[in-house]
């Protein structure tokens, strides 16, 4: 079986069971600070396939990671049982795309030079829902590489009007027109 398929399957089982339980929000943001934790703490991978440690201990540092609650720990459980504590990222990504499409919820990436203040983001995000018709969930990301502007993206849909991409069309052009005189 591949990753995509073992994780996406462990996803819909816990947002099904999550949702029974009324409590889908609740893992949705644990799902979120699994994310965020797995991305920044590079050792934690490394340390749940440690010989030395028992299965109720990789269960331990899984909750704790994220502050989880009942439900996130019997599912912490079945993974850790069932030896797919590999596969924890990329379920806790399937999670969160299967939540965010039941809710109709748009993730978008907003990449800015500086940093914009609550304010303008919330103007963003608010032209973003209704031109989508969707709930927004915005995560603002600051990039002084881009120079100025802003990079938007959502779901497969990606506007370069940075500095640094309209720097990069110019140069492609003049790569294109000077292949040509050649």
């Amino acid at each position: 079986m591949n990753v995509g398929t073992i994780s996406m399957r462990y996803a819909r089982a816990l947002l099904l069971y999550a949702t029974e339980q009324g409590v889908e929000d609740v893992i949705y943001k644990n799902m979120s600070q699994l994310v965020h934790t797995l991305d920044y703490v590079r050792e934690l991978p490394v340390l749940l396939h440690a010989p030395v440690l028992t299965a109720e201990e990789r269960v331990k540092i899984i909750c704790e990671a994220v502050d989880g609650d009942e439900v996130f720990e019997q599912f912490a459980r079945l993974v850790v049982k069932e030896g797919r504590e590999e596969f924890l990222f990329f379920i806790a990504h399937s999670y969160m795309t299967l939540y965010r499409r039941a809710k109709g919820i748009l993730s978008v990436a907003f990449t800015t030079a500086k940093p914009v203040s609550d304010a303008f983001l919330a103007k963003v995000e608010k032209l973003i829902a209704q031109s989508c018709g969707a709930k927004v969930e915005m995560n603002n990301i600051v990039d002084s590489s881009i120079i100025d502007g802003f990079i938007y993206e959502a779901n497969s849909i990606r506007v370069d009007a940075s500095v640094r991409g309209e720097l990069h069309k110019i140069r492609k052009r003049l790569v294109e027109q000077n292949r040509k005189l050649v």
